[in-house]
């Protein structure tokens, strides 16, 4: 019942919940633009079924889901109208951090969408399994499975290219 208390104040819970909520949509998305209009319309939805909202979890988790849906809707709609902008989530930082980022995002768009969804979740918001598998409408063993899968292909993205590291390697002996 106290959690049902949290969205009773609907401004005060978006103010509160904005952020993550738009970081979820931007991480799932990868567009800027695309991940705000995203998470507005997440939040127009949340707002039109608050009376259903049971407490049975965390108010953060319930709207979570409702985002990750939103997000996962609007990649299937997507056009050519809505290239990922890759470049404008970059901070202006130093060279290194900047390629470790672009990297980072270029095997995240590697993944399917919702695979890409169960590591925001996890990572970025360190939900447990059961708690990302409410969010995804699916088991704790498929989490799982498409965290490991992710992980994988994400290694498989980021590690540089073996044929070029076996060249610099036996260049400099």
């Amino acid at each position: 019942m106290a959690f049902r208390l949290e969205i009773a104040d609907f401004g005060a819970f978006y103010e509160r919940t904005y952020d993550g909520a738009y970081r979820t949509a931007l991480g799932i998305i990868r567009d800027p633009a695309l991940a705000a209009e995203v998470t507005q319309e997440a939040y127009v939805a949340a707002y039109k079924v608050r009376d259903r909202f049971r407490g049975e979890a965390p108010s953060a988790a319930w709207l979570h889901r409702i985002v990750v849906n939103q997000a996962l809707a609007a990649l299937r709609r997507r056009t050519k109208a809505h290239p990922t902008g890759i470049a404008a989530l970059l901070p202006r930082d130093d060279a290194s951090a900047t390629i470790t980022r672009l990297t980072v995002y270029e095997a995240l768009d590697q993944l399917p969408p919702r695979q890409r969804a169960a590591v925001v979740l996890r990572y970025y918001h360190d939900y447990d399994y059961a708690r990302i598998a409410q969010i995804l409408n699916t088991t704790s063993t498929n989490v799982g499975a498409m965290l490991t899968r992710a992980l994988d292909q994400l290694r498989v993205a980021m590690d540089p290219d073996p044929v070029e590291a076996d060249k610099d390697g036996g260049a400099a002996r």
